[in-house]
């Protein structure tokens, strides 16, 4: 009894075990969200005095955005960092900030997002998530190996882009067929010809080389692009309410830290490849026809 009793005390004072939330995303180990998320989660176990902490699952090791959610459904994960294009899976619009040619400068996005960011999460609370970001992704530009100026040009085009919802609504509004492939696939295509042109941020030109297959940069951006972290809210509630307090504190602090750094680094990429593409201008008559084809 004495025993027993004793090992109950020890119980009863011991350390309080850490609660590691399951984050996962398609950003490869090393990246800058990676860095800033393992830098969250120290910050996060000192603030909780070791209670919380994040478990990383990068580089889709547990599946694509959609299979992702699947995942944090039915408690696999906590929570995921994903593309904008998924939140309509979660019921949540995120349209106002996503139609194909809708901005023409940074400024105006900027300018938009002062009333979307925090809409987009009262958005994602409405139905049980929590909403970290956006995130900047920076614009997606058409990148071909022959100049594209018109929309005609446009179609005859061998075009890989994200096979998304509203790109899927583009296409068929305006007719132009595009390839369906994994971005691992993207470069071989390239290299084959079996595209020869791409719609993508610069900084996933640069990184995945695809750059090194097109010799265009058609100056008219296709689609600002942006993530966020998204954490469901049944999954947290072994937490207590002072430690939900911190984890809102920390992962705020890093949604808007990270955001900060995506968009000097975003913009360096994209001054970047225009020493290296050559620059074309698109029709601006056909790009007025397109923006009244498809809003």
């Amino acid at each position: 009894m004495r025993l027993f009793l004793f090992t109950c005390l020890l119980a009863l004072t011991g350390p309080v075990m850490a609660d590691a939330l399951k984050i996962a995303t398609l950003y490869p180990p090393g990246s800058l969200p990676l860095q800033q998320l393992q830098l969250a989660s120290n910050r996060l176990k000192e603030r909780s005095d070791g209670r919380l902490s994040l478990q990383l699952y990068p580089g889709g090791v547990m599946g694509d955005d959609a299979t992702v959610l699947r995942k944090v459904r039915i408690g696999q994960l906590h929570g995921a960092l994903v593309s904008a294009s998924t939140l309509s899976s979660l019921g949540v619009d995120a349209t106002d900030l996503s139609q194909p040619f809708q901005f023409a400068t940074l400024d105006a996005v900027l300018e938009q997002r002062k009333q979307f960011d925090p809409a987009v999460r009262q958005r994602l609370d409405d139905q049980g998530w929590l909403g970290f970001g956006p995130i900047d992704g920076g614009f997606s530009y058409l990148m071909s190996q022959n100049p594209v100026s018109s929309l005609q040009n446009l179609k005859s085009q061998r075009l890989w882009l994200p096979n998304t919802d509203d790109v899927r609504k583009m296409s068929q509004a305006l007719s132009i067929d595009y390839q369906i492939m994994g971005i691992g696939d993207v470069l071989p295509a390239l290299q084959t010809g079996a595209l020869n042109s791409i719609v993508a941020p610069p900084s996933a030109a640069l990184t995945l080389n695809w750059h090194s297959r097109v010799d265009y940069l058609t100056d008219q951006p296709v689609v600002y692009t942006w993530g966020m972290l998204v954490l469901a809210q049944r999954s947290l509630r072994g937490i207590s309410e002072p430690d939900r307090q911190v984890l809102a504190e920390v992962l705020s602090e890093w949604a808007d830290e990270l955001d900060a750094a995506m968009l000097a680094s975003n913009m360096q990429a994209n001054r970047a490849i225009r020493q290296l593409l050559t620059q074309v201008d698109f029709s601006s008559s056909d790009l007025a026809d397109i923006q009244a084809g498809i809003h």
